[in-house]
């Protein structure tokens, strides 16, 4: 029932970018491991499963993902995500 609810909270947020960071908080909190340089966790998914999962096209989760890499939120090496700072992600999200 927990996983619903956190599903439905992901697919509320109006914007692929609030979809994409909810989704991206979610795995770091259930797969994500602590480091020295934040949390880390491996994408399973391709950017078309992304999409896919998010209601969106894959154009728009790569954009994102960059937009946020650019950001300096998340780093990307491959399919290997890190949160530097899960503070300013969250709230990233709630400015959406």
């Amino acid at each position: 029932m927990r996983r619903l609810i956190s599903l439905v909270e992901e697919l509320s947020f109006s914007t692929v970018r609030g979809r994409l960071i909810a989704y991206l908080l979610r795995l770091a909190g259930e797969v994500g491991r602590h480091s020295a340089h934040g949390i880390r966790f491996e994408l399973t998914e391709n950017n078309e499963e992304l999409a896919d999962r998010l209601g969106t096209v894959r154009e728009l989760v790569s954009r994102n993902l960059g937009r946020l890499h650019g950001a300096g939120l998340i780093e990307m090496n491959r399919r290997t995500i890190n949160i530097p700072d899960l503070v300013a992600l969250k709230q990233e999200i709630s400015g959406d």
